[in-house]
């Protein structure tokens, strides 16, 4: 009979606390010998366990020895476990407790397996006293052979914060629900009945930032606008409570939220509910979700939910969801495969055997900042999956942004998040905007918060990779780079915009990036400028000539009819100066009426261009069709004429070579280093001086009147962005890494 061994402080009130209750209450007692090991006699759950299960408890270990360096305090004290014979499996249950730590450390074990139950990079960022019992137990990972984590959610900040990359070494196996305590709560007989005649949905947690109550009741106020029959309760209690309703109060939600405070049995509530609905930021497991399944509610949760419940539909569109969902027949889950599912997971652990592996490949970690749409974010994700191919390849992203990854990734390719919180600068302005100080405060406390976070979270990854490459995407990482990156590390920084002679960038290149390897730059004329600037300065950084590629080639985009439009693409923000795109293309527009302009892409000053289009008089030939996937870029390129741009400043515009490989001639403004790269003048399209707006007109005006000039242009632009090509760039990558 193998021999299983839990480690945890107490059965106190608590998440962790109740998952290893449900786990044990339903164990393999028939072929597992299983003793529980606690350091407290402590406990708020009133279970009678299964007379199979041992408990035992551990002497009690001073409080101070959470705060010491975790290989100095357990040289300091020990455990004595006599003549106990060897467990198969050794289970720290709780992650952080220096007393489970050292138990399941100590006690004679084939195998040793630490639970991870939340997302320490967030707890690394928001609370003082995690940081410091962080730093001194941190030492013991070393020691364990298995790391689980209850959901992928958890396991990637824990892989970014400890250094251990292994994926061989995490598995996920998420918490045990009990639904028998579930079934018989909900049974209680008790005075309450929302309205029959009300969509009543129901949120359980927390009332705390994590749980992202405030995006629930935005959410609520904006489906409130499309229907008058939604009702939410929400149970439980926090710090926010106070803020949260004064929230509700303020979008008028007085009778359509309501609070129902911290409940000893909220399972009689949920049972009598419609729906249950989750906006949560971040999570460990949502045992909620779990619940509320196992009670036949269906489920309204955000797609960010999907990391840290396996098997979870998240909603798209969870507005759009909630505004047109139904009352539907409840159907109750007894969650015994799941269950079973887990407890097999566990037992698999004691069987296994950790044989040697064979020898790895080169790891190359990317840190960028984020994974949303944007030409660099694009440019970085293909840069990752060719990498793929030869190598292990981990992509670590500073923020996590709601549509993440927006372009497809490798399947080698591990994707790992470093903040649970996101940029708040919209937040931030509208405070300012509607004169709220409160929440101005809170904003700007929040993104201070976010600014060191980012810092801090970077730099720990790069400390924590001591093999293999590294690679840093911007500025202020390549500076984290040349300062922290370990010796045996190849460092290898890069710039995805144009220095333009920036005194921070001058800075860079003389002394902030002597401890980095190599430099990739995105064109000859940068690699020039940067060898000016490191002259006599900075002698060990080597610079290169590495563009970005095409991973995607139209078939024969040149024999598509084509429509008078002429496209332009990009984020909408004042350096694309679409507005400027916007009234030169109304100056003309008499003397090309049948032409139209079309601009795909959303941002910040889309209301403003909206409203200088309207202003203009042009709704009827300027477009702004909004944010694109790939696929229908494409397409709008292969339909187009002109590709149109008026950016005052590129590195290496990406869409450009996209545009090329549509056959799609080329306008833009001769802005420094990307654009003159690219447009070859008089056989793929044209250049304009910047400034000099009479000759973009003149230039377009041109264009359009020459039909035959333009197929002549597409067909040498398709030529050109063949020099792009994956295969290509592929090889200048593997030369300097392979070197």
């Amino acid at each position: 009979m193998k021999r299983i061994a839990f480690f945890q402080d107490n059965l106190d009130v608590g998440g962790i606390q109740k998952s290893l209750v449900n786990l044990l209450r339903n164990f393999d007692y028939e072929n597992y010998q299983v003793d529980l090991y606690l350091s407290e006699k402590k406990s708020f759950w009133k279970v009678d366990f299964p007379p199979q299960l041992n408990i035992k408890y551990l002497k009690h270990l001073p409080r101070l020895c959470s705060f010491i360096p975790f290989d100095i305090a357990r040289n300091m004290v020990s455990l004595d476990f006599g003549d106990c014979p060897e467990y198969d499996l050794a289970i720290d249950f709780n992650s952080y407790q220096f007393s489970c730590a050292l138990g399941a450390l100590t006690v004679p074990a084939k195998r040793r397996v630490m639970w991870i139950h939340n997302n320490v990079s967030v707890k690394l960022e928001n609370e003082w006293k995690y940081r410091v019992l962080w730093f001194n137990f941190k030492d013991k990972f070393k020691y364990y052979d298995r790391f689980v984590g209850v959901s992928q959610g958890v396991i990637e900040p824990f892989m970014v914060s400890s250094g251990i990359y292994d994926p061989e070494k995490f598995t996920v196996i998420q918490n045990t629900i009990d639904t028998g305590e579930i079934y018989q709560k909900a049974e209680e007989d008790f005075d309450f009945a929302p309205d029959p005649e009300k969509l009543n949905f129901v949120a359980l947690g927390r009332l705390c930032h994590q749980k992202g109550y405030d995006i629930m009741l935005e959410l609520f106020a904006k489906a409130a606008r499309h229907r008058d029959d939604l009702h939410l309760y929400i149970i439980g209690n926090g710090d926010k409570r106070f803020a949260l309703e004064y929230q509700r109060d303020s979008l008028g939600l007085t009778d359509k939220v309501t609070f129902l405070g911290q409940q000893t049995n909220p399972f009689k509530y949920m049972d009598r509910m419609d729906a249950f609905v989750s906006t949560s930021r971040y999570e460990g497991q949502p045992l909620n979700i779990m619940e509320a399944k196992a009670l036949g509610l269906p489920l309204y949760c955000t797609k960010n939910l999907e990391r840290y419940s396996r098997g979870l539909v998240g909603r798209e569109d969870i507005l759009d969801a909630v505004v047109h969902a139904k009352k539907e027949p409840k159907r109750r889950d007894d969650l015994r495969q799941y269950n079973a599912e887990i407890i097999e997971s566990i037992k698999a652990l004691a069987e296994e055997d950790f044989r040697a592996r064979p020898e790895k490949k080169k790891t190359v970690s990317i840190i960028a900042l984020h994974l949303g749409v944007g030409g660099v974010e694009k440019a970085i994700i293909s840069m990752a999956n060719i990498f793929a191919k030869r190598y292990e390849v981990k992509l670590f992203s500073v923020y996590d942004m709601p549509d993440s990854p927006a372009f497809p990734v490798a399947e080698g390719v591990r994707v790992l998040y470093l903040l649970g919180d996101t940029p708040n600068r919209e937040q931030w302005k509208a405070a300012l905007r509607e004169l709220r100080p409160l929440r101005f405060i809170k904003e700007s406390i929040r993104s201070v918060k976010i600014l060191t976070g980012k810092r801090r979270t970077v730099a720990r990854v790069i400390k924590n990779i001591h093999d293999g490459v590294i690679i840093t995407t911007r500025h202020e990482h390549n500076l984290l780079l040349s300062r922290y990156g370990s010796p045996n590390v190849l460092k290898i920084g890069q710039l995805h915009h144009d220095h333009r002679f920036e005194k921070k960038y001058v800075r860079g290149f003389e002394k902030g990036y002597e401890g980095v390897d190599i430099m990739a730059l995105l064109t000859p004329q940068l690699v020039e400028e940067a060898e000016r600037m490191m002259a006599g300065k900075n002698s060990h950084t080597k610079l290169v000539y590495i563009p970005n590629f095409l991973v995607h080639y139209p078939e024969h985009p040149e024999l598509r009819e084509r429509e008078k439009t002429a496209l332009a693409a990009g984020r909408l923000t004042k350096v694309k100066r679409f507005d400027l795109l916007i009234r030169q293309f109304a100056r003309i527009h008499p003397q090309a009426p049948d032409w139209k302009l079309k601009i795909l892409g959303d941002g910040e000053d889309a209301a403003a261009l909206a409203q200088e289009i309207h202003e203009l008089g042009a709704e009827d030939y300027i477009l702004l069709a909004g944010r694109k996937n790939g696929e229908q870029v494409e397409e709008e390129m292969c339909k187009a004429s002109i590709f149109a741009m008026s950016s005052s400043s590129e590195g290496f515009p990406f869409v450009l070579l996209e545009a090329q490989s549509c056959a799609l001639p080329i306008l833009a403004y001769d802005v420094r280093v990307g654009p003159g790269f690219i447009v070859h003048p008089g056989e793929d399209g044209y250049l304009a001086a910047e400034g000099d707006e009479a000759a973009y007109e003149e230039r377009l005006l041109e264009m359009m009147s020459k039909p035959e000039l333009l197929r002549q242009m597409g067909r040498r632009a398709l030529l050109h962005a063949g020099e792009f090509s994956e295969e290509k760039v592929a090889e200048k990558w593997y030369s300097v890494i392979e070197t």
